[in-house]
């Protein structure tokens, strides 16, 4: 009969460990995904949302210039000179900043423009000043996330 040694008798801690990381990323992101849930693509858009607003808001105080930001298309615009508020040249590589490639995937609330002016403040396309514009990111009509801008200071939540 032949003695049973140390190494015979199960798994080690690594492999046990390394087999509940790989079923943790499983069920973290594999699954959700072969689901079909596109919760993590809204908060994605809601944040490219984002990130074109505050790039927006900075590139005005920045460049001391009006900036456009089309809604439905995601494309900044700048204004060519400091006293304009018309935008006409678009910034090289800010079009389709918020592109969305799932159409569950939505955005209600924004104003089709928004106009970032030099001292911070936000007016919509009719160049009125609101004390807040909420825009809010849906994922098949049911609200994921809402943005709220300060129309006063340009900030972004």
């Amino acid at each position: 009969m032949k003695p049973i040694r140390k190494h015979d008798t199960g798994f080690t801690m690594v492999e046990l460990i390394t087999v509940m990381v790989l079923l943790g990323v499983l069920a973290a992101i594999a699954i959700p995904k072969l689901m079909g849930d596109n919760i993590t693509e809204a908060a994605v858009h809601g944040d490219k949302v984002v990130s074109a607003l505050r790039l927006a808001q900075k590139t005005a105080v920045a460049k001391r210039r009006v900036v456009c930001l089309a809604t439905a298309s995601g494309t900044l615009r700048v204004s060519r000179n400091p006293g304009s508020s018309d935008c006409e040249d678009t910034i090289e590589g800010a079009v389709n900043l918020f592109a969305n490639q799932d159409a569950g995937i939505g955005m209600s609330g924004a104003p089709p423009e928004l106009r970032f002016q030099p001292d911070g403040s936000i007016l919509d396309g009719d160049n009125a000043q609101r004390s807040e514009i909420r825009i809010a990111i849906t994922l098949s009509g049911k609200v994921q996330r809402t943005i709220r801008l300060d129309g006063g200071t340009g900030h972004v939540d």
